[in-house]
């Protein structure tokens, strides 16, 4: 009797290793996945503000451009183009919270615990 005992006690013992294991394995799959889709996302997500990037830079200079042809005053339209910029950057940096860090925030929270392992419903 005592070394049926003993027996069963390895082999839960040996099952518990294993579920350990599995459930480690699973973990580290888990993390390998969404770092993954973080760098996929950054990755498009650069790739697209470069290109952005490109665009606006040489719609910048053809919209100076034209303002300086416009109101016949060379130079006065790469000013007014700065001005703008700086009032759009100082609508940014006011607005930087709502607009850039909340959604990066939530898009984080999203991507770590997906709504399908919400922990309410497992709590039902």
């Amino acid at each position: 009797m005592n070394d049926s005992l003993k027996k069963d006690i390895n082999a839960s013992k040996e099952d518990f290793q294993n579920y350990l294991d599995a459930r480690f394995d699973m973990i580290r799959l888990n993390m390998a996945e969404n770092f993954s889709k973080l760098i996929a996302g950054f990755t498009i997500k650069l790739t697209i503000l470069f290109a952005f990037s490109f665009v606006m830079l040489f719609l910048s200079l053809a919209f100076a451009a034209w303002i300086n042809n416009v109101i016949d005053i060379p130079g006065i339209g790469y000013i007014i183009l700065a001005g703008i910029y700086v009032f759009f950057i100082f609508i940014f940096w006011l607005l930087r919270h709502r607009i850039v860090e909340r959604p990066i925030i939530q898009s984080m929270i999203e991507m770590f615990f997906p709504p399908d392992h919400n922990f309410e419903s497992n709590e039902k």
